[in-house]
C-alpha cells in the first residue's frame, strides 16, 4: 500500500513538471512570435517610407532636368572635338562600318572590339557591312576621303575613329557621355534579328532576273536584279 501511494505521488509530481514545461514553452514561443511580428513591422513600415520616398518631389524633377542638360551640353563639347562627316541617315544615330570576313583577323577583331562597346553601353546602331555590300564600302571612302579598313564609328554626323580611338574613349569615360540620350537597344531586331540583311524577294537571293524581251534579242538570258547588291541582299530598313 505504502508502495503503491510513493508511486502515485511521483506520477503526480512528473505530471507537475510537465504541465509546467508546456507552460514555459507556451510562454517562449509566445515571446517569440511577438518578436518576429515586431520585426515584420519595422520592415513593412521601412519599406513603406522607401516607397513613399519614390514620389518625386518638384524641386527633384528639376534638379533631374538640370543634371539632363549638362549631360547634353556636356555630350555636345566632347562631340565638337571631332570632325563633321556624316554618313547618310547618321545626322542623329550612331552608324558602325564594319566587316564580318575573318581574312584578316587583326580587322576582324577590332570590329569586334567596337561592337562589344557599342553593345556593351546597350545603344542602338546602324551596323553597315562593307563585305556583305560593296556600296558600303565606297560610301565610307568617299566619306574620309581615301580608302581605309573597318571598323569606322560615326555619331551624330562626327567621325569618331577606328577602334584605338573608340577604346580610348571608353577608357577615359567619353564614350559613355556621348551615346547618353541615344535610345536602348533591348531585343535584336524585329525585322533581320540583327543580321542587318535580308534575302531579296524579287530574285530569291541570286541577284539575277530572267530578261525581257528586248534584252532576250540581244542574247542576254539574265538581267542583274536591281532591289539588291551583288550578292542577292537587301539592307534592313529597320536598323541599318
Amino acid at each position: 500500500m505504502k508502495g503503491m501511494k510513493e508511486r502515485l505521488a511521483k506520477k503526480i509530481k512528473l505530471i507537475t513538471i510537465v504541465s509546467t514545461l508546456k507552460q514555459g514553452l507556451a510562454h517562449h514561443k509566445s515571446k517569440i512570435d511577438r518578436t518576429i511580428h515586431h520585426i515584420r513591422d519595422e520592415i513593412v513600415a521601412e519599406s513603406g517610407q522607401r516607397r513613399g520616398c519614390v514620389t518625386p518631389t518638384l524641386e527633384d524633377v528639376e534638379v533631374s532636368e538640370q543634371e539632363h542638360d549638362l549631360e547634353e551640353e556636356e555630350e555636345r563639347e566632347i562631340l565638337l572635338e571631332f570632325e563633321e562627316k556624316c554618313p547618310p541617315g547618321g545626322e542623329d544615330s550612331i552608324v558602325f562600318y564594319t566587316t564580318g570576313l575573318r581574312a584578316v583577323r587583326k580587322t576582324f577583331e577590332a570590329c569586334r572590339r567596337v561592337r562589344f562597346l557599342l553593345e556593351n553601353h546597350m545603344v542602338k546602331y546602324k551596323e553597315r557591312d562593307v563585305s556583305v555590300d560593296s556600296e558600303y564600302r565606297d560610301e565610307m571612302w568617299r566619306l574620309l576621303g581615301r580608302k581605309v579598313t573597318s571598323p569606322r564609328l560615326f555619331i551624330r554626323g562626327r567621325y569618331i575613329g577606328g577602334a584605338d580611338d573608340v577604346v580610348s574613349l571608353n577608357e577615359n569615360g567619353k564614350l559613355k557621355k556621348i551615346l547618353v540620350g541615344f535610345p536602348l537597344a533591348h531585343s535584336p531586331c524585329k525585322c533581320c534579328k540583327n543580321e542587318r540583311f535580308l534575302i531579296c524577294s524579287s530574285c530569291n537571293g541570286s541577284s539575277r532576273l530572267i530578261a525581257d524581251d528586248e534584252e532576250t534579242s540581244n542574247g542576254n538570258i539574265w538581267t542583274r536584279c536591281r532591289e539588291c547588291n551583288e550578292k542577292g541582299l537587301v539592307r534592313c530598313s529597320l536598323c541599318t
